[in-house]
């Protein structure tokens, strides 16, 4: 089964929407270009890390998908990872709960544990989604790995 998480965010679907895809840098690491509609792309990096990403669905406020289109994902004592992010969907989906409480459901679709690097994307993925960009969105100051 595909990586899931869901948080409860103080922020409207806006605010969350936005920091998806206008402000990756301030929440993930560094990032090339924000996005505004499907077929737009961008890419993240760690050090010698980099995903990039093309946009397959983009409904404001409500979801967005990131397709992974290229990867070079190193890590150390990690063998056999770097293209395993290629083809998987990093899924966004945003719920208005409260006046100013989104739920956002992520899953990224073929972050399986059968895969090398999963072991390490997990935990990644529970803080970058779960803290940092909970954070952003709250008070500003997202935790990026930015290098």
């Amino acid at each position: 089964m595909s990586y899931t998480t869901m948080v409860s965010i103080n922020g409207t679907t806006q605010q969350v929407f936005n920091a998806i895809s206008q402000h990756v840098q301030k929440w993930w690491g560094n990032t090339d270009n924000s996005v505004s509609s499907v077929g737009d792309e961008f890419t993240t990096s760690f050090d010698s890390t980099y995903w990039k990403f093309k946009i397959s669905e983009f409904e404001p406020n409500t979801k967005i998908v990131w397709k992974c289109i290229e990867a070079k994902h190193i890590h150390n004592g990690y063998d056999g990872i770097e293209k395993e992010w290629e083809g998987t969907l990093v899924e966004w989906v945003l719920e208005e709960k409260g006046q100013n409480e989104t739920i956002l459901n992520f899953a990224h679709n073929g972050l399986v544990p059968e895969l090398n690097c999963y072991e390490i994307c997990f935990p990644a993925w529970e803080r970058f989604v779960t803290q940092s960009l909970k954070s952003f969105v709250e008070t500003g100051t997202g935790m990026p790995h930015l290098s």
